[in-house]
């Protein structure tokens, strides 16, 4: 029989709205099961991502599973796992190990803060992205996606994707992003490649749009909205080298899963 373990289900960065934010399974692990027992629960979770926490020689180690394929780094999940950590054993700060390095995530007041490398997208031939996106302004490429500036906050949110074509782009996944009506900047999220067609609300896509986004608007300290159906709500900043992600999140389900 297999070893139950606690889990719990969490959307991170939400809006005020009920049924926002992006969903995420977190397991607690004792000891690390085998990558084909932690890819076969997140299929059957069948949520954008869920985050593994386990031992780690200098304490925690989290991997993050989609319902196909493990990815290096995704921002939702660690958010959430935090909180789950949070509402068993209370604490200022949790660090994890992590294959994109060393990751914090503090507390400040009733938010959740991720503290994530920063990375400057590259531009690429704005050509590439055409046969996706007719009216795109800018291509970018960071080390995992491909990022495309549109005219305005309407372009984004009116897109609709061609998910065949987005999957011949390569990458891990794709960003679309414009200037915001209500907020410093608009974006949404698709990673069909890596079987998430649109992600709710993706925290790893901050670690590139902020930097860009801060150096476009001259400011370090920028709001956001991911415009997917449940939509997500981001407060970050840049800070050199880091970018501190900031959001909210809220525990639907906790209980025990078998891995």
């Amino acid at each position: 029989m297999q070893n139950p373990h606690p889990f719990a289900l969490v959307e991170a960065f939400c809006t005020p709205q009920p049924g926002s934010g992006n969903p995420a399974g977190v397991v607690l692990l004792g000891e690390w099961p085998s990558d084909q027992a932690m890819q076969r629960l997140a299929g059957t979770l069948n949520q954008a991502e869920t985050a593994f926490i386990g031992p780690d020689q200098s304490g925690k180690r989290i991997r993050w599973f989609t319902p196909t394929v493990e990815v290096r780094l995704c921002g939702h999940a660690t958010l959430a796992s935090a909180a789950f950590l949070a509402s068993l054993e209370p604490a200022d700060h949790f660090q994890f190990q992590s294959l994109s390095g060393l990751l914090t995530v503090g507390q400040e007041n009733d938010r959740l803060v991720l503290d994530f490398p920063a990375f400057r997208p590259e531009p690429a031939d704005v050509g590439e992205a055409r046969p996706a996106f007719p009216n795109a302004l800018e291509l970018w490429k960071d080390r995992d996606d491909w990022m495309v500036v549109l005219p305005d906050e309407s372009a984004v949110a009116d897109y609709k994707p061609d998910f065949p074509v987005l999957r011949e782009m390569g990458q891990r996944g794709l960003a679309i992003t414009a200037p915001g009506s209500c907020s410093d900047f608009a974006y949404r999220f698709f990673a069909p490649q890596s079987g998430v067609d649109e992600d709710h609300a993706t925290g790893s896509a901050q670690t590139y749009l902020v930097p860009f986004w801060a150096q476009r608007l001259g400011k370090r300290t920028l709001t956001s909205l991911q415009l997917s159906k449940r939509q997500g709500m981001f407060e970050s900043q840049l800070e050199g080298q880091r970018v501190k992600i900031g959001g909210t999140a809220r525990i639907l389900v906790a209980g025990q899963a078998e891995v």
